[in-house]
């Protein structure tokens, strides 16, 4: 049988677990929106950031990922993303981890939630 403050300290673990179970409950149900700031050229590597604009070009790699240039700016899409039916033309938002890649910035988008298509233009449609 366990001593008095073996009991306590059981107890304080099972409300601590619950307390983080509770907290990533939360934490997931509010998404990414609010950790995450604008992308500019500026963003420090590591952040969490959010994008929006026309998709100009769409290059498919050997290894199941993908490159897209959104609004002028290079989006690195992992294997984990799979194959996503965005095109050029495509107006998409996007959230990803600023990282450095043969010394350019690109925006890299690891999970397939993380970009949504909002709309999708014809080429008489865009001016850049």
């Amino acid at each position: 049988m366990l001593e008095k403050q073996e009991r306590i300290a059981v107890l304080i673990l099972f409300v601590v677990l619950i307390a983080c179970g509770i907290g990533t409950w939360i934490f997931d149900g509010m998404g990414k929106d609010p950790f995450a700031r604008n992308y500019t050229s500026e963003s420090p590597e590591g952040t969490l950031v959010e994008w929006q604009g026309i998709v100009q070009k769409v290059t498919f790699t050997g290894s199941g990922t993908s490159i897209l240039t959104v609004g002028g700016v290079q989006v690195f899409l992992s294997s984990a993303v799979g194959i996503t039916p965005v095109k050029e033309g495509d107006l998409v938002s996007l959230y990803g981890t600023v990282q450095m890649y043969k010394g350019k910035r690109e925006i890299l988008v690891s999970d397939s939630a993380d970009i949504r298509i909002n709309a999708e233009f014809q080429a008489k449609d865009l001016r850049f």
